[in-house]
């Protein structure tokens, strides 16, 4: 069994089943009431229709056997007798009409009852044809006409059958990786997160008592975005090594990127304050905000550390450079730093970007603060300036 809660403003709770879909319905069932009991989730349902009414021929195989009839024919005539048969096609004009063969009485009426309902076999029945009854076509004793309306004789369906009956079915059984599977689904109310939901209702949905080979799982916004961190991750490094690789052949030294990746990891401090005020959830469009801060942390560096090489460079004295470089790159990187933070603002009251917002605000805010003013304090330490 599996238990699947959302996408995006979706949640759905999904079980799977070896065998028994009242056993489904029952769990699903109580994952909705606990869905329904919530604050954070409203227009529960299901991903499986109610059950309808379904005619149900009850067929008796040993005595429709003895008679020549076999489960087909007794489901073609039960078609002849109500909608019938499809055969053929004619057109009026560039219109199609559809030709059907029904079984009615003389007067044009359909049968009054379907137990009452003439069963025919697509083959005739040859079970007279034996040596009796070919010596009484020789002698006249018996008339061609006689053996045909023998060969092709029709019984009611009540001899064919244990009876008629109405059974209520599933109309679609929906099933996940080959099992039977239900879905428990909602949509998290307005502007709360399909991952805050979540977490309102994880601990008593994980409670619901699994039959023994029932198992559940979460999926849905949940599932989407574990799938998206891992493919995230996945690149990470490589993504790493590039930027790297870029910035040693830009500084011609290992040293300066490496003081740039050293401040990277702060902007943790920034991210962390900001997703504990606003009270928002780090998933996974936060992630996306703080790798994206890598970059954004990365340009800071090289900025402020080229404006320190320049100085250097320039005769000035080392530590007059790294004071001066972060004197003169303060009001660029800020003013940067602050458009991009006010840009946020729009995004706060979102249910989806709203935690990427946050993050990028909160981490470009001290992240800029943290940079200028540990480059100089590592440049100094690296290159051992006093």
């Amino acid at each position: 069994m599996f238990i699947v809660l959302a996408v995006s403003l979706l949640l759905s709770w999904l079980l799977a089943l070896t065998q028994d879909p009242a056993v489904l319905r029952r769990l699903t069932e109580q994952a909705m009431d606990i869905m329904r009991n919530s604050d954070n989730i409203f227009l529960v349902n299901t991903d499986w229709e109610a059950k309808t009414p379904t005619l149900t021929i009850d067929y008796s195989q040993p005595i429709a056997r003895s008679v020549g009839l076999s489960r087909q024919d007794v489901a073609l005539s039960l078609f002849s007798a109500t909608g019938g048969i499809p055969v053929s096609v004619f057109y009026e004009g560039i219109n199609s009409q559809t030709i059907y063969l029904k079984s009615i009485d003389k007067n044009g009426n359909p049968p009054a009852s379907l137990e009452n309902i003439p069963v025919f076999s697509m083959m005739p029945s040859l079970g007279e044809l034996n040596k009796q009854t070919l010596q009484g076509l020789m002698t006249g004793a018996v008339t061609e006409e006689e053996l045909l309306e023998t060969a092709l004789r029709t019984v009611p369906l009540s001899q064919a059958s244990k009876g008629i009956k109405i059974v209520w079915e599933d109309p679609a059984v929906m099933r996940y990786n080959g099992q039977r599977a239900m879905k428990a689904q909602g949509n998290p109310v307005f502007g709360v997160s399909a991952e805050d939901a979540r977490r309102s209702i994880i601990s008593e949905i994980e409670n619901i008592p699994l039959p023994e080979g029932y198992t559940m799982q979460w999926e849905g916004e949940y599932k989407a975005s574990s799938q998206a961190t891992h493919y995230l991750f996945r690149n990470l490094p490589l993504a790493i090594i590039i930027m790297i690789f870029i910035l040693i052949m830009m500084f011609k030294d290992y040293k300066k990127p490496l003081i740039i990746f050293c401040c990277i990891p702060l902007i943790m401090v920034g991210v962390i304050i900001a997703m504990l005020l606003s009270g928002k959830t780090f998933g996974f469009v936060a992630i996306v905000g703080t790798l994206g801060l890598i970059g954004m942390m990365v340009k800071n560096g090289i900025v402020l550390m080229d404006e320190i090489n320049l100085q250097i460079t320039s005769g000035v004295e080392p530590i007059k450079a790294l004071l001066d470089s972060v004197a003169s790159r303060f009001r660029p990187v800020m003013m940067a730093s602050l458009t991009t933070i006010l840009g946020m603002i729009p995004l706060l009251s979102d249910s989806l970007f709203g935690p990427c917002a946050v993050t990028i605000m909160g981490g470009l805010l001290f992240g800029s603060v943290i940079t200028l003013l540990i480059i100089p304090v590592l440049y100094a330490v690296f290159f051992k300036i006093k």
